[in-house]
């Protein structure tokens, strides 16, 4: 015997649902997230579909779209107002620009020279630093990394930390973050071993990656812009050139390290006084 739904019936389903949303505000992104933003990342690293409107869909999308409808049914229309707001966050300081910006590259070519892997690209340094700005502002920043922090920082760490604090929350986040990049493993001619070896790596980077997000939209009053630059600045640290495409990976633990003691300390200072 076939039924109909009444409105009274709809409205209760969708109060249900957005109550849910309202409880589980960070399950409710994953659902987005993962369930569209996997199997999106998935083709277009593992097939040919490798687009750049691909790549839109699932940054702009399956991420940021997931975080601004949690938002949306929890916070309403000035809830998503406030978090659009801080992608315009930008007065934060000469000194954080530079940490932002050219924190992350510096420490790379520091730890390239004392290895004996730094070399010049064939251009010299007018390639170089043309190459990196590219990869962090256009290629990085614009096409995936502002919409990309948009829903982890803006989202889900934001909440993590609010309720566990700042180490809590990137060390919440962290394997979240790297089961959304799982995908990522999956290039032509990959192998198991390949995929293991991509995993661990990922496993042990991402929760000094996520602090280091952390402590970074922390000091800048919430600034998602801040947030996506630093993002795209590690990216491209990567592609600076150097043998092995590894010293950017050691360069983001020290610097980690650097930004966790010195925060210690500050909060060890405030307590004393």
């Amino acid at each position: 015997m076939a039924t109909t739904s009444t409105p009274h019936d709809t409205v209760e389903r969708r109060s249900r649902v957005a109550r849910w949303i309202v409880r589980h505000p960070i399950a409710a992104f994953l659902v987005g997230a993962y369930g569209l933003g996997i199997p999106l990342l998935t083709v277009r690293t593992a097939t040919t579909f490798a687009t750049t409107a691909l790549g839109f869909a699932f940054t702009y999308v399956a991420l940021l779209g997931s975080a601004l409808v949690v938002t949306w049914v929890t916070g309403g229309a000035t809830g998503v107002g406030r978090f659009g707001k801080r992608f315009l966050l930008w007065r934060f300081g000469f000194g954080r620009w530079a940490f932002v910006v050219l924190a992350l590259p510096a420490l790379t070519g520091a730890i390239a020279a004392l290895t004996g892997t730094w070399r010049l690209p064939a251009g010299g340094w007018p390639a170089l630093v043309s190459g990196y700005l590219l990869q962090t502002f256009l290629y990085g920043a614009l096409e995936v990394n502002l919409a990309e922090e948009g829903a982890w920082a803006g989202h889900v760490q934001t909440l993590l930390a609010a309720r566990h604090g700042l180490l809590g929350g990137a060390l919440l986040t962290a394997p979240l973050f790297v089961i959304m990049h799982l995908p990522l493993q999956l290039t032509p001619g990959w192998t198991w071993g390949s995929v293991a070896v991509g995993v661990a790596a990922l496993a042990v980077i991402a929760p000094f990656f996520r602090y280091l997000i952390g402590e970074t939209v922390e000091a800048t009053g919430g600034s998602l812009l801040a947030a996506g630059i630093l993002h795209a600045s590690f990216n491209a640290s990567g592609e600076l050139g150097f043998p092995g495409e590894w010293q950017f990976l050691l360069a983001l633990i020290v610097l980690t390290l650097i930004v966790g003691g010195l925060h210690r300390y500050r909060d060890s200072s405030r307590t004393d006084g």
